[in-house]
């Protein structure tokens, strides 16, 4: 299936993909979350399978590496999960990539393409969960090249989230960029579905509401979402450990259609894109308004 889906991503004329961003984003997903990647986790090293095509796909798409070969390694600490997700000491990596812009002010997106992996023979797929999220901004990656923007643009994909955020943290622990230097950090996860809008945490800080406002009036304007929702900070997802840094948000979607969560049933075929050209619509014109 993953041999497939990489034939179809890149045959895809570039004209059809400018036009059509879900039939991109769709072919990340398949991609993703096939049986090939064994759940993007441990076993069989699925993850590292998966950091891989990111890889390569980024490598294809004209961006550059953080890094010499785009990877940050780092190893899992002990867990308190039982049974652990990941066991201590297994290596895995970030994938950091970066799209010069006019100035060294920047950017970032993030979003974590690690899974659950497998539980016997059943494998949890993760399409919503979250390789919905590395195809947007694959999917922005792809169209950053095309056009040069004032700030640089960086694209980071954190390995180790389900496990408690690890790869994040360890990132921005140990970051490769001049955390000092981001305008805006903006993490996806969940991306799928969408039918009752989005939902921005960490929308009301004092260095995040201008922007979340601007992206709400964006909305307002032009309806590309059902509506924005704002909740305050809390440790959901790979913006977390960025918050005390940098201004950080994080996005994710409002309703289905999706698979499930945390199920095996969150499945390529599952996830719902409908609305994901109007929302990938709205994040560009909320950057353009940023730039």
């Amino acid at each position: 299936m993953k041999r497939l889906a990489l034939i179809l991503l890149l045959a895809l004329p570039v004209a059809r993909l400018q036009a059509q961003d879900s039939n991109y984003a769709r072919q990340v997903i398949c991609t993703l979350a096939s049986d090939e990647m064994f759940g993007r986790g441990m076993q069989y090293r699925g993850d590292s399978i998966a950091a891989d095509f990111l890889r390569k796909e980024l490598q294809r798409l004209g961006a550059r590496p953080l890094s010499n070969d785009f990877y940050q390694p780092f190893r899992f600490p002990r867990t308190t999960s039982h049974p652990p997700l990941v066991r201590a000491g297994y290596r895995s990596q970030n994938v950091c990539a970066y799209i010069p812009g006019e100035t060294d002010s920047m950017i970032v997106f993030t979003a974590h393409y690690d899974h659950l992996g497998m539980s016997g023979d059943t494998i949890f797929y993760g399409a919503h969960d979250n390789a919905s999220g590395v195809a947007a901004l694959l999917d922005l990656a792809r169209l950053s090249n095309q056009q040069r923007s004032r700030f640089t643009r960086v694209f980071l994909f954190f390995g180790g989230e389900e496990a408690g955020l690890v790869g994040s943290r360890y990132f921005a622990d140990l970051p490769l960029i001049n955390l000092n230097k981001v305008k805006l950090l903006i993490n996806i996860d969940l991306f799928c579905g969408g039918d009752e809008g989005m939902m921005v945490v960490n929308a009301n800080d004092r260095a995040t509401a201008p922007y979340v406002d601007l992206l709400q009036s964006l909305n307002d304007d032009r309806g590309y979402a059902a509506k924005i929702g704002r909740r305050d900070n809390a440790p959901n997802s790979d913006h977390y450990y960025f918050t005390s840094q940098c201004p950080a948000i994080f996005i994710y979607t409002l309703g289905g259609p999706y698979g499930g969560y945390h199920s095996p049933t969150d499945t390529c075929e599952g996830c719902g894109l409908r609305n994901y050209d109007n929302f990938m619509k709205l994040l560009r014109v909320f950057l353009e308004h940023i730039e």
